[in-house]
């Protein structure tokens, strides 16, 4: 996996030198990635941007580590004979119209399987977007350059997709709604050699991916996959499609994607430390949590509010009841420091209302004093705290205090914040650095509290 993720030298058997189409931004993300070390194959043009185009792989005045094929399907076979002649190891397949289209794209798919296995060759794809090495900017894939270039930001977090254009999707959403550091990406389509199960093989002991984040459309070595699961202390976190009839329906149709028993395949997961989501968003905003914390869990998760709102409070406790979570049950000696700050006819409880406090005080003496008793509390393994942003930049949090207390206790912090503008703005980005994840939906909060604290 790794020749694929940094070769040296890249060949593109289907360059475009036409404007907007996936084969031309593959070959603009190839020349800005490799420069000269970068081949465009196409017998019906003699450039491709600023390179030489060849009329075959077969011609390529050079050794290539990985070649991309983006070609009709139905030629995509004599293709991988050509790079199997050159002995080219590593070939990507982004072309669709294989398994998934029927009989005859599956015939397509056993000649390509047959010759990669007899030249000990493998196969990525096909119907994919190919991978992207964030670390080492490398792009081998049809995403638009003006979409990742000078917006990758590198960090701990790899993404491995069974999805064509979903994976474009994905990175829009990472890139330009809530930006977190990437290791890797890889787009895996049909996954006619290249499996999850490889891919989580290298990402588990890759040093530079901390947190594997996963959209499968099917599970093929679930045995395999739950082995090595169980193996690494990464969190894992998968968005399992196909769980209804339907929705199996629609994988097969999709990426030729085998149905499974998802009851069956629930329990496997949660036994072997999987943390399973729902949805696409909460896949990226567990996946996004965890690359930034540094300290997690042990699997229970008593839970501190403190919130601005008493109903809030109240919306939070249910939700972590709905998720098995615990609102903690906080010491005397912590509700009595408490109280020192609240208005005398109010008592302490959790949730923690620091609203009455706040407005006695103003905001930082009772949000700063709450969150040191409960932080404190051994009662507490995590606390959630509620906050609203006013429109303008109004000063709540003593940050230097909460990087110096989270050190400290090495306890789970999320915020929730309701609100916007440049206030809502400016939090994010000052607790984000300082590893405090912050969400705008206290569903959201609670289910990355169950992540934190290593619950699935």
């Amino acid at each position: 996996m790794q020749l694929f993720f940094d070769p040296e030298t890249v060949a593109l058997i289907g360059a475009s030198a036409t404007p907007f189409r996936p084969g031309n931004q593959l070959s603009q993300n190839l020349e800005i990635c490799f420069g000269e070390r970068f081949y465009p194959v196409n017998p019906r043009t003699k450039k491709i941007g600023d390179r030489d185009s060849y009329p075959s792989i077969l011609e390529v005045p050079a050794s290539i580590d990985v070649a991309i094929i983006f070609i009709q399907a139905s030629q995509v076979p004599k293709a991988v004979e050509q790079c199997a002649d050159k002995g080219i190891k590593r070939v990507i397949i982004e072309s669709g119209g294989f398994a998934e289209v029927g009989p005859e794209g599956k015939a397509l798919h056993d000649r390509c399987l047959a010759v990669a296995r007899e030249a000990d060759m493998r196969l990525w794809g096909p119907n994919c977007m190919g991978c992207i090495n964030v670390t080492k900017q490398k792009v081998l894939s049809f995403l638009i350059p003006m979409m990742w270039q000078g917006r990758f930001m590198p960090g701990r977090v790899s993404l491995v997709v069974q999805s064509g254009m979903l994976s474009a999707g994905f990175l829009a959403s990472i890139l330009y709604k809530r930006p977190f550091g990437l290791s890797k990406v890889a787009s895996i389509g049909n996954k006619m050699d290249v499996d999850e199960v490889d891919l989580l093989e290298y990402l588990v002991s890759e040093h530079d991916t901390g947190v594997i984040a996963m959209y499968l459309e099917s599970m093929g070595r679930g045995r395999r996959f739950l082995e090595l699961a169980r193996s690494t202390s990464k969190p894992i976190v998968v968005l399992k499609a196909g769980r209804t009839d339907f929705g199996r329906e629609a994988a097969n149709s999709h990426t030729a994607a085998m149905a499974q028993d998802d009851r069956v395949l629930d329990s496997a997961l949660r036994q072997a430390g999987v943390i399973r989501v729902r949805g696409m968003t909460e896949l990226l905003d567990v996946a996004r949590s965890l690359g930034m914390v540094e300290h997690r869990g042990q699997g229970r998760a008593r839970v501190a509010i403190l919130s601005f709102s008493g109903g809030a409070g109240v919306v939070a406790s249910d939700m972590l009841h709905d998720h098995g979570l615990e609102l903690a049950k906080l010491r005397p000696e912590t509700l009595a420091r408490i109280k020192q700050v609240f208005p005398e006819w109010m008592e302490p409880a959790n949730p923690v209302d620091v609203y009455p406090a706040i407005e006695k005080h103003g905001p930082d003496e009772p949000i700063r004093k709450s969150l040191e008793a409960v932080m404190e509390d051994p009662e507490v393994d995590a606390v959630f705290i509620h906050i609203f942003a006013a429109p303008v930049d109004v000063p709540l949090f003593n940050y230097g205090h909460m990087s110096r207390i989270l050190e400290e206790y090495k306890k789970q912090m999320v915020v929730w914040i309701m609100g916007a503008g440049e206030g809502a703005e400016k939090m994010t980005r000052e607790l984000e650095k300082r590893g405090i994840p912050v969400v705008d939906e206290i569903g959201k909060g609670v289910r990355i509290i169950a992540a934190l604290a290593g619950r699935r």
